[in-house]
């Protein structure tokens, strides 16, 4: 099955995906990635085009299709964008102005709103030589994705729960995300994090009494638990800690390319150097800032009450090995 006439097949059959939670690291990663002049990126394309609740491997190549084939906005215009080896001088920087013209319409009352719903082109000169698809949502198909296409690899990212909730709860705060359940105040699947709550003992009650950090911390261990359970025998599977990541992203970023079967390149090494080493205030949602310091800004902007009831909820994690000041901390709830 062919997504256009320049998606061959194997793009199919060797994808990369970038998984983790939101607030994870997951653009950043993914932009390392996109960052390769082979690469052709899709950001969340599951947002657009969502995943069947269960995936076979039979629905899998056409699910994989239509998201490389998808060229909606959200899926093709996320920031920075890179030359590439398939795509020609005019066609990058006519795709890059359509991308602004659709970002500016999208801000804008309709009619004048439409372009914001047009497909991009690609405006590609040739085949790309490798896809990358990056998700926050799609824990159910990746294992699927890892043993029914080997020759694919997927680079799951963790990061240390108490800086993820940090994140999560500042962004509610700021008012930034859609709720996900109608009548709560969280924007994660409360659903999901009770079910995998009572799996533990805590059941909807005592969920309900638990602080928001607390709560929070049962949505990273829905969401990363399972992932890691599932992915991490893997072969074709990466797991990469958020941490590990800022505290030497050089060579973090050439294991990551290497085991994604990309060569090292200068324009990945400038990438890297730019979005880690930036001077003054980092948006919300911003790939250039001062990597170590995002990494540990937690520490300082989340109270210690908050700090507390996250540690108390992933003391039981197995997940909480990969920090050694999580391992010791006491469960309470």
């Amino acid at each position: 099955m062919r997504a256009s006439r320049h998606l061959h097949d194997d793009l199919l059959r060797a994808p990369i995906l970038i998984l983790g939670a939101p607030r994870s690291g997951t653009t950043w990663l993914a932009k390392i990635i996109d960052s390769h002049p082979d690469v052709l990126y899709r950001h969340e394309p599951d947002e657009t085009l969502p995943s069947p609740p269960v995936v076979t491997a039979d629905l899998l190549p056409g699910l994989l299709s239509r998201w490389i084939a998808d060229r909606t906005p959200r899926s093709v215009t996320k920031r920075p964008f890179f030359p590439k080896s398939w795509q020609g001088a005019a066609g990058r920087t006519v795709r890059t102005l359509w991308a602004a013209a659709a970002g500016a319409a999208s801000r804008l009352p309709r009619p004048f709103s439409a372009p914001a719903g047009w497909r991009i082109p690609d405006f590609a000169s040739g085949p790309p030589v490798k896809v990358a698809l990056k998700s926050v949502r799609w824990v159910q198909g990746a294992p699927v994705l890892a043993r029914t296409l080997p020759a694919s690899r997927i680079i799951f990212i963790l990061r240390h729960p108490c800086g993820q909730v940090a994140s999560v709860m500042r962004g509610n705060r700021q008012k930034r995300f859609d709720l996900r359940t109608t009548g709560t105040d969280m924007p994660f699947d409360e659903a999901q994090a009770v079910a995998y709550a009572a799996g533990f003992g805590v059941q909807d009650a005592a969920f309900q009494a638990l602080p928001d950090a607390a709560k929070y911390a049962w949505s990273w261990r829905a969401f990363n638990e399972p992932a890691y359970d599932a992915l991490a025998p893997c072969l074709n599977v990466q797991v990469v800690l958020y941490e590990a990541l800022c505290a030497d992203p050089l060579a973090q970023s050439r294991r990551i390319l290497d085991f994604a079967g990309l060569d090292w390149n200068q324009q990945t090494e400038d990438f890297v150097t730019r979005s880690t080493t930036h001077d003054g205030n980092a948006g919300y949602y911003a790939i250039f800032q001062n990597a170590v310091a995002a990494a540990e800004r937690w520490r300082q902007s989340m109270s210690a009450a908050d700090q507390a009831a996250v540690r108390s909820v992933i003391a039981r994690s197995p997940l909480a090995r990969f920090w050694p000041d999580l391992a010791a901390a006491e469960p309470i709830f």
